[in-house]
């Protein structure tokens, strides 16, 4: 077998892992997406993955330092921001890019920066489905998911399952701590840190280039202390 042809296949078996973990979350990583007008719903109902879920997957299997993104153009309008973002992934030695896709977001209450990140999200999560990451949502196969009253799995017990299955993968479990560990839901990002304060996590290092991850772990930005933050329960 050639080696574009083992990248091939290697790329396929970490698609097929990063679904299936996608699945297991259930219910939970399942949301409803509507356009709304004037307290109306315009067009058809459709369901996806919550990026927090689909980036947490992606994190788990291909870890952080495999991939990464660019944005090549972001365009404000009266009602939406529209962003094109590039994705690209590492093979080996070498970086690929698997093409790149538009996304856009619609401005609520003039909040443009909140419409530029949704935008650059929904952008990044149609590059990861070319690679058939979410792959279900574009079959539709998730509206019986999401109205479904099963019992809901968590993000950090999947992982942590997941990973019990496979402790030779050291940097996974690295990425996942055990649930003794008040980081044990913190996602590993490349260039970035975490420092307990009073019972908050701030996010420490090049955070500007990995905010839309920060955003979907459930970060939010501090404008007076210039840095991310997320709320934790240490138990």
């Amino acid at each position: 077998m050639s080696d574009d042809e083992n990248k091939r296949s290697t790329i396929a078996q970490q698609v097929e892992a990063i679904n299936a973990q996608l699945r297991a979350f259930g219910r939970e990583a399942v949301q409803e997406i509507k356009m709304m007008r004037n307290g109306q719903v315009i067009g058809q109902v459709r369901y996806g993955y919550k990026p927090q879920y689909v980036f947490d997957a992606v994190n788990n299997v291909l870890l952080p330092e495999n991939w990464r993104y660019e944005v090549v153009s972001k365009e404000i309008y009266d009602n939406q921001v529209v962003a094109e973002v590039k994705l690209f992934l590492r093979a080996g030695e070498e970086w690929f890019c698997k093409g790149s896709q538009t996304g856009q977001m619609q401005i609520i209450k003039k909040n443009v920066g909140d419409a530029m990140k949704g935008a650059i999200t929904d952008a990044l999560q149609k590059c990861l489905s070319l690679l058939s990451i979410g792959s279900d949502a574009y079959k539709g196969l998730l509206r019986d998911v999401y109205h479904s009253h099963g019992r809901k799995s968590t993000p950090r017990q999947t992982a942590n399952q997941q990973n019990q299955k496979r402790p030779s993968r050291q940097s996974v479990s690295q990425a996942r701590p055990t649930p003794a560990d008040p980081n044990s839901e913190l996602p590993k990002i490349a260039g970035i840190k975490y420092q307990q304060r009073d019972g908050i996590v701030v996010a420490l290092g090049n955070s500007f280039d990995k905010k839309e991850l920060l955003k979907s772990a459930g970060f939010k930005w501090d404008k007076s202390g210039k840095n991310w933050y997320k709320e934790v329960t240490v138990h």
